[in-house]
């Protein structure tokens, strides 16, 4: 024969089974909602029950209603223990309820679970690449004003150079001959010591002042990288997930270690800049690990706010963060070579770590740029180019 349990409490049929289930929603509203050991409350419940306006149907209904009347009977102090032990009871009972439940409602609440769940990584997706294009599209958008104010830069300045050529009495046919005498031939003029601070490039002034912390721009033909590249000497990583407004952006910003001096120019000029799926900032080296892809795109244009440059890469290479108690080589700490020693030294392990190595290396006094970008081939990878500046074009 079938029983039924609820607790202690066990039922030959299923209908006292119902009953004594529905005493057990009944008291536990009751004790959720008013305080039955107030002995005010607990007269009141005793005297509904008894009644019969409040109605019990199982022997766990007339437990309860004997528990009500030994808490009318007992004093203030006994109270407070009778609580906790009624609590008790009923939690146990609701437990003992819910697990009958879980048992019968398991398979269908881990359906519903594990769709919760894919719906929630579906908005999650949908959020994640929702931002990201928003970022990517307000990013290209400030990229893509800055050239406008780049080339518009320069050519003011070119319009403005031929005015003033024009306009220059000095070229003019009536301009009066100057003597050997008066030109000072042959004597060495002092001009004085030069300016600490060379004069910045024309297309670069309006964009230095809409933020200073713009310290070149670099563009590789037939790439993504196209990029304005900052620096800050007050937090080298200001830019990593920062475009060049200071908001967020997945992206980040090309930016220059925050150790490089462009007056006078350190010896290598770092650019980090983030490997992205999409191709953008740094996200095209990885295609220079493939030979033909490097002879095709050998060369960069890199300008500093104080002077034009063209680049070519001599070596494509990968390495590894080193630990700081190791002594292993770090690319990313060579930024002044104050010594022939020390270019040498530099050179040599570059040769190591290359996987492409052109031919025509660089010599002391030949002035580098590093590309630097993080590549998963190991744990803390890094990709990194090394090109030195084209001579003809200093």
């Amino acid at each position: 024969m079938k029983t039924y349990r609820i607790g202690n409490f066990t039922f030959d049929t299923r209908e006292e089974y119902e009953r004594a289930a529905a005493d057990v929603r009944m008291i536990h509203k009751i004790t959720h909602t008013v305080d039955i050991y107030d002995p005010d409350i607990a007269l009141r419940l005793y005297q509904s029950i008894r009644s019969g306006k409040l109605k019990i149907h199982s022997k766990i209904g007339k437990r309860f209603f004997l528990d009500l009347a030994d808490i009318v009977a007992e004093d203030a102090g006994k109270t407070r223990k009778r609580q906790k032990k009624m609590q008790g009871q009923l939690k146990d009972l609701q437990r003992q309820e819910e697990s009958r439940k879980n048992r019968v409602r398991r398979t269908d609440r881990s359906k519903k679970a594990l769709g919760a769940v894919c719906f929630l990584a579906a908005i999650g997706c949908f959020v994640w690449y929702f931002w990201s294009d928003f970022t990517n599209l307000r990013g290209n958008q400030a990229v893509d004003r800055l050239r406008e104010l780049r080339e518009g830069g320069g050519q003011e300045a070119q319009e403005e150079e031929v005015e003033l050529v024009g306009n220059d009495t000095f070229f003019q046919e009536d301009a009066p001959e100057l003597s050997a005498a008066e030109a000072g031939e042959g004597e060495v003029v002092e001009l004085g010591e030069p300016a600490e601070t060379p004069q910045v490039l024309p297309e670069y002034e309006m964009i230095l002042q809409e933020n200073p912390d713009i310290a070149g721009w670099i563009t590789i033909e037939g790439t993504k990288i196209d990029y304005p590249v900052m620096l800050t000497k007050w937090d080298g990583d200001y830019y990593l997930k920062r475009n060049f407004n200071g908001e967020d952006d997945i992206n980040g910003t090309l930016f220059m270690d925050a150790r490089t001096e462009l007056a006078p120019r350190s010896t290598n000029i770092i650019i980090y800049g983030h490997n992205m799926k999409s191709g953008q900032m740094f996200g095209s080296l990885k295609s220079y690990l493939d030979e033909d892809y490097w002879n095709a795109h050998r060369q960069i244009s890199f300008d500093t706010i104080y002077e034009k440059g063209t680049y070519e890469i001599f070596a494509v290479c990968r390495a590894q963060v080193q630990d700081r108690s190791s002594d292993g080589f770090r690319y990313y700490d060579f930024i002044q070579a104050d010594t022939e020693e020390e270019f040498q030294e530099f050179l040599r392990n570059i040769q190591q770590l290359s996987v492409i190595t052109g031919t025509e290396l660089p010599s002391y006094g030949d002035e580098l740029l590093t590309l630097s970008t993080c590549n998963n081939y190991v744990e803390d990878g890094r990709l990194f180019l090394v090109a030195k500046k084209c001579r003809d074009a200093e």
